[in-house]
């Protein structure tokens, strides 16, 4: 199977005026081909339990690399769960990175970088039985985090394939 690079993701199917895949989508054609390991979890509609989205484990679950995975036109948010567990009680486990996927940019941020980050914004805590975080803007990460951030029609593959290398480091870090 060949690898597709984002800009072909981005023009096969991410296409705002009809459909913007989800993270199912997201993380099955386009992150998996980038992990040097299978991840133990595959995991978008978050399993009970289990935090992030694609988790590599060791150890019986004792050692754990999450990813959290968001997608959204220009911004995202979190879940009422991910929401209060993660910033405003700051509970449980937390992800390793995030990475999000806009129509314009992929960031991939350490999660400790980006929690401190959302925190400043001072989400509040989400009590009726559904509901989402604030929008989190591409623009207000940019302006935070440019430097964990590639422009889609602008980047060249070998530079998310450092990106990648050097999270693929990390994952073997939990295996040693």
């Amino acid at each position: 199977m060949n690898k597709i690079t984002l800009s072909k993701y981005k023009k096969l199917y991410f296409d705002p005026k009809k459909c913007i895949p989800g993270e199912h989508h997201f993380v099955a054609v386009y992150l998996l081909s980038k992990f040097q390991r299978i991840p133990d979890y595959v995991n978008p509609d978050g399993t009970k339990g289990v935090c992030g989205d694609i988790v590599f484990e060791n150890g019986g679950g004792k050692k754990r690399f999450s990813i959290e995975v968001k997608i959204g036109k220009t911004s995202f948010c979190f879940s009422k769960n991910e929401t209060n567990s993660w910033f405003v009680y700051k509970t449980g486990h937390f992800p390793n990175y995030l990475i999000a996927l806009t129509q314009n940019y992929l960031f991939v941020i350490k999660w400790k970088k980006f929690s401190n980050f959302f925190i400043k914004a001072n989400p509040k805590r989400i009590e009726s039985k559904s509901g989402n975080s604030n929008r989190i803007s591409e623009k207000k990460l940019l302006s935070e985090f440019k430097n964990d951030s590639f422009e889609i029609d602008a980047i060249k593959e070998k530079d998310i394939k450092v990106c990648f290398d050097k999270l693929n480091k990390e994952i073997e870090k939990l295996y040693e």
